[in-house]
Parts: C-alpha cells; sequence; structure tokens
C-alpha cells in the first residue's frame, strides 16, 4: 500500500494526476473538506466495479486508517494497482496547509 504525503498529494491534484477519494461520513465531509469525490466508506463495495482502474486514486479519511481498509480492499478484492492513502488524513493536510484551523 502506498502513502502519499499532503504536499505531494496537492501536486498530484493541481496537476490532474490523480483522483481524490474521501470516504468520510457526510456529517464530516460537511465540517470541512479538500474536494474530491465523497464517497462514504460503506459503499465503496457497492461502487468498486464502477470505478477506472487504469486512475490513480488517493484514499482519505480524517487520519488515515479508514483509508488503509479502504485502500486494501481496493488492491486485493478487486485489483486496483494504482491506490494510495493520504498520510495522517485531512487532519495531517490542515495541519500542513492551515494549522489554524480548528479540526473536529
Amino acid at each position: 500500500m502506498n502513502r502519499i504525503t499532503s504536499e505531494a498529494c496537492k501536486q498530484l491534484i493541481q496537476n490532474n494526476g490523480a483522483e481524490l477519494i474521501d470516504i468520510r461520513e457526510p456529517w464530516e465531509v460537511e465540517i470541512c473538506s479538500i474536494g474530491g469525490t465523497a464517497i462514504p466508506m460503506h459503499r465503496i463495495p457497492e461502487v468498486a466495479d464502477s470505478m477506472d482502474k487504469s486512475k490513480q486514486y488517493i484514499i482519505l479519511c480524517k487520519t488515515g486508517r479508514r483509508a488503509e481498509s479502504v485502500a486494501n480492499l481496493l488492491e486485493c478484492a478487486h485489483g486496483f494497482q494504482h491506490v494510495a492513502i493520504l498520510e495522517g488524513g485531512i487532519t495531517n493536510w490542515f495541519e500542513t496547509f492551515e494549522p489554524t484551523y480548528e479540526m473536529y
């Protein structure tokens, strides 16, 4: 499983080099978001087969733990080869780019 720093993630997203998948619950996404596609973790198994396996995906959650599970599922059960998790999740992102933002 690949991990990606917030800095590298931001650069990939800006260059359209990867698609960001936010697997947090809708109430979490309402509090703060960095963009991408919001697909709650429990829905990933039902949408995985419709996702493009040739794309690079970066999976994010609050701290990275749920993202690890989803990345494992996509790689092991669905054959994805280009999946990374945002190291430290959205918490690390805000600590890096918006350190005064109060996280939930």
